[in-house]
């Protein structure tokens, strides 16, 4: 039983990277797209009169751009794709849960942006000399381990959000930019208005986001930072749960209709 679902797993996951490797338009999310974002951050840095641009939001902020556009975009797709094809239906009628699908999907895609941010990082440092000494490491890999979880969970609930109805898309097409701003990949959120600042405590990137900045600025973990790494956790499994919600939701709906097209 083990084995039939890492068989599944590996093959999903091969299939995801192929699709991701081979498609120009997410290669480009990946990594022309955060290095635009960072070459603007720096030219507006310069033009407020530091002339050292502060390389964690500037550069590395790029780079988690890179993988929430990729994600926003690969994951949504994927199902449009999906239902577009005529391929939804056989997933969702399929032994493998549309749920487990997803999930699967998701993860692949969350790890293929992330190499969006290992791109910037080591730009950051071998580019433009960002200094090593001053990381806390292990608050930085905590922090990255919740932010891949976090974009995870975003992205099973954007899926299933989708499958649930299609004038959902309408509404994930004006995601991409309004999180960004409201989670400040590029620079810190205590910049932003305070309601702002509460609509985005929502999003459980933002807040594994704001301890990976710290620990990437050499903060030491305190309880500040474990407070922000409990919010990040508890708030991607409150929108993992929402998504089963969503997935029960449209089974039920298969059920009473009979068909997924008027969903």
């Amino acid at each position: 039983m083990i084995l039939d679902q890492l068989r599944l797993v590996s093959r999903q996951v091969n299939v995801q990277l192929r699709m991701r490797t081979f498609n120009w338009y997410t290669v480009a999310l990946f990594f022309l797209q955060p290095a635009v974002f960072s070459a603007v951050g720096m030219i507006l840095s310069r033009a407020a009169g530091n002339q050292a641009p502060d390389l964690v939001y500037t550069v590395i902020g790029g780079g988690i751009m890179g993988m929430w556009s990729g994600l926003v975009f690969s994951s949504t797709y994927d199902i449009r794709s999906d239902r577009r094809e005529g391929t939804l239906e056989l997933i969702v009628g399929s032994p493998t849960s549309l749920r487990k699908v997803e999930a699967i999907r998701t993860f692949s895609n969350v790890m293929a942006g992330l190499v969006s941010l290992l791109a910037a990082f080591l730009a950051a440092v071998f580019i433009f000399k960002y200094p090593l000494q001053q990381v806390n490491v292990p608050g930085v890999l905590i922090s990255l381990i919740l932010l891949l979880f976090g974009l995870w969970s975003l992205g099973v609930f954007l899926a299933n959000f989708l499958v649930w109805s299609r004038l959902s898309g309408s509404l994930v097409d004006f995601l991409e930019l309004p999180v960004a701003v409201l989670c400040g990949f590029m620079y810190p959120i205590q910049i932003l208005p305070n309601w702002m600042q509460g609509i985005s405590a929502i999003f459980p990137i933002r807040w594994a986001l704001q301890a990976m900045q710290a620990s990437l600025q050499g903060s030491e973990i305190n309880g500040i930072i474990w407070q922000k790494w409990g919010l990040a956790l508890a708030i991607s499994l409150v929108f993992w749960s929402i998504s089963l919600w969503l997935d029960r939701k449209v089974h039920n709906m298969i059920r009473l209709t009979g068909e997924l097209s008027s969903i």
